[in-house]
């Protein structure tokens, strides 16, 4: 954590010095400008572990306040880095083919700041357009009918994620309807007074077969047991390495390997849920990462995590880290994975490119 925390803070660091940087070539220097900048650098550097240490002092309302404005331009902040560079690149490129830049610094810079703000509009625009993606599989292992089950990932609901977004999403599934809820994990992603009041909410809508969860690394980095009260008063049977029969199908649900806190196992191992699982079951698999085992039986992964990579072009770091792509994938051994963009964010309220879904599973009977 302490390697991973150091390196994050180095590249956001290097990313305040590239944007403040242009501030500087741009404007007429002063030494007030060079404290200003300098000042401004450090504290934004260091503002997310300022958010980090308000919500553990229990500062619940000022950490809310402060959350919005530091993640907002967070998200500010790394559009401006890749639009920034865009244009660095472009005009390096004019140069070389000894063409004349039509902007000066200044202009360079307006031009920059109008056109990330366009984009950050977007993108916090597009954070709320939830799709719903549909996914039909035919199997001779049900042995008659269908089955329906919506899958949530992702949502993060804590801190920013409150009631106004957690209504939308349950009005979408309301909507569609299915017989099973599946939460693939980062379910809940902090502490807060309104925790409770989303759990009812969540509470509130009961499908006609039930409602399953497994656990994201964010729930662990929460606190397991905090995460566990919040998805279990919300209506969810969490599984944890552990299975369940419904609507004609096996349900199997591990932890996410994330786990530090000491004296908390964590669960994942299917081997013991998959103990009575018989060939003629069509086993569904809730996974919070895309990795596939090779030696766990299943039909259907279901896993979420990567966002779909949340702000372009992030979705193919995404890529580099995972082998499976959003969506549904099929294996060589006949085996499908679905990943899920998810249905929240995280960090930077927007999504570029990457617009959040509730995805609708159809499992039919090919016994006709």
């Amino acid at each position: 954590m302490l390697t991973f925390m150091t390196v994050a803070l180095l590249v956001y660091g290097s990313m305040h010095l590239y944007a403040l940087g242009k501030v500087w070539i741009a404007l007429p220097h002063s030494p007030g400008l060079s404290l200003g900048l300098t000042l401004a650098g450090v504290v934004l550097t260091f503002s997310p572990m300022i958010v980090w240490y308000m919500e553990r002092q229990g500062w619940h309302g000022v950490t809310d306040a402060a959350s919005w404005v530091i993640y907002t331009w967070m998200g500010f902040l790394f559009l401006f880095f890749c639009i920034g560079l865009t244009f660095d690149l472009s005009h390096t490129l004019a140069r070389l083919l000894h063409l004349r830049w039509p902007l000066n610094d200044l202009q360079s810079l307006k031009a920059i700041g109008l056109l990330t703000l366009a984009v950050l509009c977007y993108g916090l625009f597009e954070a709320r357009q939830i799709r719903i993606e549909e996914v039909k599989i035919t199997t001779p292992k049900l042995a008659s009918g269908r089955v329906t089950l919506a899958q949530v990932s992702d949502m993060h609901l804590g801190r920013m994620m409150e009631g106004a977004f957690l209504e939308r999403v349950l009005t979408k599934v309301r909507e569609i309807d299915p017989d099973i809820l599946v939460a693939t994990g980062d379910i809940v992603d902090g502490h807060g007074d309104g925790l409770d009041t989303l759990a009812r909410q969540f509470k509130s809508y009961t499908p006609r077969l039930g409602a399953y969860a497994v656990i994201g690394n964010h729930e662990h980095y929460i606190g397991l047991d905090h995460s566990l009260r919040f998805l279990r008063n919300s209506g969810l049977t969490v599984l944890r390495g552990e299975s369940a029969r419904v609507g004609g199908i096996l349900l199997v649900g591990v932890d996410d390997p994330s786990s530090r806190e000491p004296n908390q196992p964590i669960r994942v191992d299917p081997r013991e849920a998959l103990a009575t699982a018989t060939a003629n079951d069509f086993i569904v698999l809730l996974k919070h990462q895309p990795v596939v085992e090779n030696d766990t039986p299943f039909d259907l992964q279901l896993s979420g995590h990567t966002h779909g990579g949340q702000i372009f072009p992030f979705i193919y770091l995404s890529r580099m880290v995972y082998s499976i792509r959003p969506g549904l994938t099929r294996l060589a051994d006949g085996r499908r994975v679905y990943v899920s963009r998810g249905t929240g964010t995280w960090g930077p309220p927007i999504r570029l490119l990457a617009p959040p879904e509730i995805t609708l599973i159809t499992i039919e009977s090919s016994n006709k």
